[in-house]
């Protein structure tokens, strides 16, 4: 039964201090709101941009190559990552159809039909997303 008084008063005490503290827990503990964290991260790692492009315009100025403006590093990573996803959807559309005559030639073989083939298949459906370009 002491405990538990013990516990109740501790608790009071802490909730009497809170109010009685000037401003939020948040501000207390030196952390701002959520919104002010994300602005905060945000304009570091813009600023890290920045620097990482000015250290490659150095080196190409000393190389005698023309330097790159924060636009064209953009678009320039955009590229690579069309080209990545570009890439990554012929891997999966090949994955697929190599899965699907799998199981299509499992059956055919079960019923002693003659097998599909990659290219057989490609002719009758038309040429997929990794013969596209």
């Amino acid at each position: 039964m002491a405990v538990v008084g013990l516990l109740v008063g501790l608790a009071l005490v802490l909730v009497a201090v809170g109010r009685k503290a000037p401003g939020s827990g948040v501000q207390q503990l030196g952390r701002g709101t959520t919104r002010e964290v994300l602005e905060r991260q945000e304009a570091l790692e813009a600023e890290d941009v920045r620097q990482l492009v000015a250290v490659r315009n150095a080196r190409r100025r000393a190389r005698g190559e023309p330097e790159e403006t924060l636009d064209e590093v953009e678009m320039r990573v955009m590229a690579d990552i069309s080209e990545q996803r570009r890439r990554r959807e012929a891997y999966l559309a090949e994955r697929d159809l190599d899965q699907l005559l799998e199981a299509t030639n499992a059956r055919r073989r079960s019923k002693g039909l003659p097998e599909r083939t990659r290219d057989g298949v490609r002719r009758e459906f038309g040429a997929g997303p990794a013969q596209r370009s």
